[in-house]
């Protein structure tokens, strides 16, 4: 009979010590980024101005690959690029060219209470882009490759057109063969499949960018125009890990920014439908 309560008592204690663990489980993973650069360097173009083209390639080189990391415990993640300081693209010729990639800001996930909150800017105004969680509908596969030391398993989603994009890229064939110059090309926006690799071996439900939900830690994404490699996860250290949400600038949803942002881009628009830029030497 002692041995029985020694047995319980040693299970009750083992459980307990478990559970802590658990809710003080911490983390932080470094990921890379690339841009498909060939194709996007592809959709913007001056057949005109030779130095607008080499000052764009200068900058892109630079902006189309980064480095972010992803602090996380059980419940909460906080995505973000890790800051460097550069000075602003500027070619031979004395052109400067600065280029912000769109959704680069922070991304806050709240698990816990099904919260997000990412940063958001237009034109230098800040906003914070404030939803329910995205449940992403997962697929898994079996397919499994190792990255780093871990063991990692394939999973898929297929992202719908929208109509947003369906409306813009009917107003772009609309304006094409009015346009003066061939500054954008744009391509017939298709379902797109993001592909996620993840491991079991880091049980927490986050990842890149805007996507998580899986079984596990996602360290390797790939949403079709960007891919994010993990390059080295740190777990339960000492230091403090640190995952604060954005609370800078106004406050709408997702659709509210997205609408925001067309009413701005729309207003830069010539009676033919060219965006208008505006360049510094």
């Amino acid at each position: 009979m002692k041995n029985l309560f020694k047995v319980i008592y040693l299970t009750i204690i083992l459980t307990t010590v478990n559970l802590t663990v658990a809710q003080n489980f911490k983390g932080k993973a470094i990921y890379q980024s690339k841009i498909k650069s060939e194709e996007t360097v592809g959709e913007i173009k001056s057949e005109k101005d030779a130095e607008f083209d080499k000052a764009f390639q200068k900058e892109w080189e630079k902006v189309s690959q980064k480095t972010y990391s992803l602090s996380f415990n059980k419940t909460e993640s906080l995505f973000e690029e890790e800051q460097k300081l550069e000075p602003v693209g500027q070619s031979d010729s004395g052109m400067t060219i600065s280029i912000t990639i769109s959704g680069d800001g922070k991304k806050y996930m709240n698990r816990k209470v099904q919260k997000q909150i990412f940063e958001g800017e237009i034109f230098e105004k800040k906003y914070l882009i404030t939803d329910e969680l995205t449940n992403w509908d997962w697929q898994l596969k079996e397919e499994t490759k190792i990255i780093g030391d871990y063991l990692c398993y394939k999973a898929e989603i297929v992202i719908q057109v929208t109509a947003a994009q369906k409306e813009e890229y009917q107003d772009y064939l609309k304006n094409k063969f009015k346009q003066k110059t061939n500054l954008f090309e744009m391509d017939e926006p298709k379902n797109n499949i993001v592909t996620a690799w993840y491991t079991l071996e880091i049980p927490v439900n986050h990842g890149p960018d805007k996507y998580s939900g899986l079984p596990g830690l996602i360290l390797e994404l790939n949403d079709g125009e960007v891919t994010f490699l993990c390059s080295k996860v740190v777990l339960n250290s000492e230091d403090k890990v640190k995952i604060k949400a954005p609370n800078e600038g106004k406050v709408l949803t997702q659709k509210e920014f997205d609408k925001e942002e067309k009413k701005k881009m729309d207003s830069m628009k010539d009676k033919d439908g060219n965006v208008i830029f505006r360049t510094s030497n």
